[in-house]
């Protein structure tokens, strides 16, 4: 499991990275309620977005390989995720009308697929910090889905904590399971005295 941990870090560091780098060569380019996806429609920005986008995708699958064994179920989880993060890079936003809809519906996808995931993973390895990440995400995803109606104007930083979270909630759940016995602890019985 700690190949997984390491591998599940290493995509959130590619991506990030990727988007900081984005973010310098556009001068920001976040105003105007965007979301980081305005990367993908720039000339300036494509190339490292799509790296960023691809390298995650690329680690998030050998993270699911690696779980595959052990748990079958977040690895199939996994490669879920890296299906519907492709399709949000595969629909860039600036194209036209059409395109722009479907990635607002591969978004909306994406986002709703990772909620449910950070759910199934607080109800499987409950714990404070599992539960504050889980809150931290929902958190974001509501200021994201508040902005993406155009109430308020907060859709990067509201996608930032949402997917930072949910990229420690991941990371931090496969840690927990690696520390989790394999088998319950059996207690010891008592004996029966006789007499």
């Amino acid at each position: 499991m700690t190949d997984a941990r390491r591998l599940l870090l290493q995509a959130q560091v590619a991506f990030w990275v990727c988007v900081a780098l984005c973010f310098a060569f556009a001068g920001g380019g976040l105003g105007d309620n965007h979301g980081f996806s305005v990367y993908g429609g720039n000339w300036s920005t494509i190339a490292p977005w799509a790296v960023g986008i691809a390298a995650a995708s690329f680690l998030i699958l050998r993270a699911a390989r690696a779980l595959e064994p052990q748990d079958h179920e977040l690895a199939w989880w996994l490669r879920v995720n890296v299906v519907l993060l492709l399709s949000v890079l595969f629909t860039p936003d600036t194209v036209d009308r059409i395109f722009y809809e479907a990635h607002v519906v591969a978004s909306v996808a994406l986002f709703l697929f990772q909620a449910v995931v950070g759910l199934w993973l607080v109800r499987r390895r409950p714990g404070t910090v599992i539960l504050q990440l889980y809150v931290a995400q929902i958190g974001g995803g509501v200021v994201a889905g508040l902005s993406q109606l155009q109430w308020i104007g907060l859709l990067s930083p509201g996608i930032f904590v949402f997917q930072v979270a949910f990229g420690a909630l991941l990371v931090l759940s496969v840690a927990s399971q690696q520390r989790a016995p394999a088998y319950p602890r059996q207690l010891p019985v008592p004996r029966r005295s006789d007499g």
